[in-house]
């Protein structure tokens, strides 16, 4: 290593001195396949500690999104599915191993997204203002007023709540919930049976919204979302936990 090269080694930051390394390992290919090969490298380095590129990955995605452009970067999905109700609304599987991203599309526009995280430390930034979302354990931590709620135990266990934007974010709607697969979302399926037992038998009141507080402020949020759509749909998208374990073959 020549002097000058020495102290631009010393001077430069961890990426710099891995694919510098990396690079010179495999000088004897072409220049720009070993580049290539150790950002590459790097990027599968950095995101077996990190979430970094995983973030900013999903920070490009947007509601109104055209389904084309999430393809160039993401790929093609690996499953889709129609929506039981809806006739014109279709989902969209991306099946990472730290997460799920879900499309709920309306011909070929993103009306919706949401990210089902698969590891406890798995935090994706605010699906609207991007930005990191930190500390926020519980769903009740992730929500300032929850408008409304739905909830299963039966083909998967799940809590997810709806909170709308206002005005000024015209009144796009944000999701967040805890969904069961094989995590610990910190709520039992006894308890979500019983909440859901209370909501079949009668109209929603001031017990059950209290009940579905309680839970929200236990329950671990692990399920991220924002667009236009009800509810009812976000929770239609939902792989049950038949799905979950063919796909991933857990």
């Amino acid at each position: 290593m020549f002097f000058w090269e020495e102290m631009k080694f010393n001077k430069g930051t961890f990426k710099e001195k891995f694919l510098f390394i990396a690079i010179s390992i495999m000088a004897l290919g072409q220049w720009a396949d070993s580049k290539e090969m150790a950002e590459e490298a790097y990027v599968a380095l950095v995101s077996n500690f990190t979430h970094k590129y995983e973030y900013e990955s999903l920070n490009t995605i947007n509601i109104g999104s055209n389904v084309e452009y999430i393809s160039q970067i993401f790929g093609s999905p690996q499953l889709i599915k129609k929506s039981k109700y809806i006739d014109d609304i279709s989902f969209a599987y991306y099946l990472h191993d730290k997460y799920i991203l879900t499309l709920i599309l309306k011909e070929n526009r993103v009306t919706a997204y949401t990210i089902s995280a698969l590891e406890d430390d798995f935090m994706p930034n605010g699906l609207l203002n991007k930005t990191p979302s930190e500390n926020k354990i519980t769903v009740a931590d992730n929500t300032k007023e929850m408008m409304d709620f739905t909830l299963d135990h039966n083909n998967v266990d799940f809590f997810l709540v709806r909170e709308e934007q206002g005005k000024d974010k015209l009144f796009i709607n944000q999701y967040f919930g805890a969904l069961g697969y094989q995590n610990d979302i910190n709520v039992t399926s006894a308890e979500l049976r019983k909440l859901y037992d209370q909501v079949s038998l009668e109209e929603e009141g001031e017990s059950i919204k209290a009940q579905a507080l309680a839970i929200s402020r236990k329950a671990r949020n692990n399920f991220y979302g924002a667009g236009e759509v009800d509810l009812s749909v976000i929770a239609d998208s939902v792989l049950t936990d038949f799905e979950y374990s063919f796909y991933f073959k857990q």
